[in-house]
């Protein structure tokens, strides 16, 4: 861990409004995923807190963030952060293999990053007014760090990490991603159940927030603890679009956007789509990877090389405007959260044909799009296969699907989310109060 003195860009606040200490190690308000839940979850507690926010300077976070404050005076009157140095990866080729591979060595550099942020955190509490403290990112459960010992209402979450890649698709991962996901997948069953430090933190957490109904559950079951499903993204207004930027005179597109890795699911699709030769389409390709070249290779031996595109990574304003040329989004992910590129999709009006899982199962229902099977390889496939078919062939579906994306989309909108935080640090403060 570098050794350098943390960094503060101050600004004046409301002393009037309860004061929420945040940490949200990613919270960069031009990147998505992780990024992206920190920024907002921060951007709509402002709205009505005072906030002290713990950050890690990752990827420029530091300089974005005081160039979005600039901006918005408004945000800016009601935020103070605090930059840590970011952990980096080892220098060696060979460490940065153990890295990358091996989740345990990551979650032990953002332990010892936790430290240190809790060392901010308790200089924070004694020199000012903290009504409760809130851990935001990393949204994992594995390292809940020690806030709850600060003597302050603790608030965690969204809390996710808990999903697994279901067992049945691993020896299609291949031997190497197959194996890799097998030992997460038992990894996690033990550490969900058997770490103390997590073991504390749900037992001290004032309230608690899932990422998904599917986590909401585990933590029942295993903490007999309530907890609440807040969207960890939330919609966008700005990315909606019209209806006449669908053209009727070219083949149905299609897109798909995410890192190129193994749980993605991306050649799923691309196996569904070779069955469908008989038909025009055509598929975007966003996003880059490990995998890319692999994928690329796949495209081509299954005979459809021609009709998909691989656009690359390119910037998230670029990405969004690729996004809402398509007729629909393709995402056969195996395992996920509560994936911020499926909410962007529904704001701007894409039936979404995804799996029957994890935070997309709360997303997506029969209105805006399809949920496929997850129970075995063949099955996605043929799920994916058919839904693609019926998009494809009927428009009269195709627009009533994206309309209802907009529907769905508002249920998820910012409105909604900021006034679910709300209520979060109400419900917290009340039952640190009542003891």
């Amino acid at each position: 861990m570098p050794a350098e003195e943390p960094t503060t860009t101050t600004t004046t606040g409301a002393p009037e409004r309860p004061h929420v200490l945040i940490c949200a190690a990613m919270c960069h308000p031009d990147i998505g995923s992780e990024y992206a839940v920190g920024w907002q979850w921060v951007c709509q507690a402002a709205k009505h807190h005072r906030v002290t926010v713990i950050a890690g300077d990752a990827r420029g976070t530091r300089v974005a963030v005081e160039r979005e404050l600039a901006s918005r005076p408004e945000l800016a009157a009601s935020v103070n952060f605090i930059f840590l140095p970011w952990f980096d990866p080892p220098r060696s080729r060979l460490l940065q293999a153990v890295w990358t591979k091996v989740p345990n060595v990551y979650y032990w550099f953002y332990r010892r990053w936790l430290e240190q942020a809790a060392g901010v955190a308790r200089k924070v509490v004694a020199q000012e007014r903290i009504d409760l403290i809130h851990l935001v990112t990393l949204t994992c459960y594995r390292e809940p760090g020690v806030f709850w010992d600060l003597g302050r209402p603790f608030v965690w979450g969204p809390v996710g990490g808990t999903q697994d890649v279901p067992w049945a698709f691993l020896p299609a991962l291949g031997i190497v991603e197959g194996t890799k996901h097998a030992a997460r997948n038992v990894f996690n069953w033990i550490y969900f159940r058997w770490s103390g430090a997590v073991r504390r933190a749900m037992r001290r957490a004032a309230v608690l927030s899932a990422m998904a109904s599917d986590t909401q559950r585990a933590i029942e079951e295993r903490f007999a603890r309530a907890s609440v499903v807040i969207p960890a993204t939330a919609c966008s207004p700005e990315f909606g679009r019209g209806d006449a930027e669908r053209s009727r005179n070219r083949p149905p597109r299609f897109v798909f956007s995410g890192h190129h890795i193994s749980r993605k699911g991306l050649p799923f699709a691309l196996h569904a789509l070779a069955g469908l030769r008989d038909l025009p389409w055509t598929l975007d390709v966003l996003g880059d990877g490990p995998l890319s070249r692999q994928w690329r290779r796949l495209a081509e031996r299954l005979g459809i090389g021609d009709r998909v595109r691989f656009l690359g990574k390119v910037p998230r304003a670029d990405a969004i405007r690729a996004m809402a040329e398509g007729d629909a989004f393709v995402f056969p992910t195996l395992q996920e959260g509560w994936p911020t590129v499926v909410i962007e999709a529904l704001s701007l009006g894409l039936p979404v044909v995804t799996t029957n899982q994890h935070g997309m199962a709360d997303m997506i229902d029969a209105d805006c799009g399809f949920l496929t099977r997850v129970d075995r390889p063949a099955h996605l496939i043929a799920d994916l296969r058919q839904a693609l078919r019926t998009l494809a062939t009927d428009r009269g579906l195709l627009d009533r699907l994206s309309a209802g994306a907009r529907r769905r989309a508002e249920v998820f909108s910012a409105a909604r989310q900021e006034a679910a935080i709300c209520e979060l640090y109400a419900r917290a403060m009340t039952n640190r109060a009542n003891g």
